[in-house]
């Protein structure tokens, strides 16, 4: 569903040309950001299965934006989303204790000397801090069943309310939360977190609308009908392949 309310998150200042990318509407600023000559090979490489393009002009990722990458991990996103929002827009790379344990000693060659202005985040906890109804986006981006995954760095089960309060709290009263992951089976439940690194979809909305969000959007753009749901992300023949929702919610 599409709903005018959400529109004006994706407008800028600046009236920008498009050009299409798989039948969806990219801004020239994002195809520049996507394009961009000094992004990682590595990177590059994983866009024909990540289609970051479609996926920001989805969520509507303009210039000046200050945009939250959730569990940004290794930094994909968020150089893509530096140079969409330009240096007039801030993005904060955010990594709760799993994240930070995997990325902590290599994301130093990503940021050092480079992406003015991303700002790395990390406080020891899965909540969000930015100041208080700051921030446009917050995007979480095959990082939600994550939550839900044990690891030696985390040191006991998660306060979802929590964490999703956090994120609300830092949105603009217009502000969106974007969701993107892996599909679970229906009624695979949080378990399905820790051991297919996967998510089902209605408890992800269940979670998210119970924390005051309401859902206003969402895209198939990276759905993906032969992937059975039942194998991790990570076997081969389905790695960078699975059947991935994307929601797009809004503050109450």
């Amino acid at each position: 569903m599409k709903l005018n309310s959400i529109s004006k998150l994706a407008l800028a200042s600046v009236v920008f040309s498009t050009v299409a990318f798989g039948g969806v509407i990219a801004d020239d600023h994002i195809k520049a950001a996507v394009a961009h000559k000094d992004r990682p090979a590595d990177d590059v490489t994983r866009d024909q299965f990540r289609k970051p393009a479609e996926v920001l002009e989805f969520i509507g990722i303009a210039p000046g934006m200050k945009v939250v990458d959730v569990n940004s991990g290794a930094g994909y996103y968020t150089e893509i989303l530096a140079r969409a929002v330009g240096m007039e827009g801030t993005v904060i790379a955010h990594n709760g204790p799993v994240y930070w344990d995997f990325v902590k000693n290599s994301i130093g060659e990503r940021y050092e000397g480079r992406l003015g202005n991303v700002r790395n985040i990390y406080t020891g906890s899965e909540n969000v801090a930015a100041a208080e109804g700051t921030v446009d986006v917050a995007m979480a981006v095959l990082s939600y069943h994550d939550y839900f995954f044990k690891h030696k760095a985390r040191k006991g089960d998660e306060n979802i309310p929590e964490i999703l309060a956090s994120i609300r709290k830092v949105l603009k009263d217009d502000g969106v939360f974007v969701v993107v992951d892996h599909v679970a089976p229906a009624g695979s439940g949080t378990e399905a977190g820790n051991t297919l690194h996967r998510i089902d979809p209605e408890l992800v909305k269940e979670q998210v609308l119970a924390a005051g969000f309401k859902l206003v959007e969402t895209s198939d753009i990276l759905a993906n009908s032969e992937d059975p749901h039942t194998i991790s992300p990570f076997a081969e023949g389905i790695r960078g392949k699975t059947d991935r929702f994307i929601f797009k919610f809004m503050k109450k």
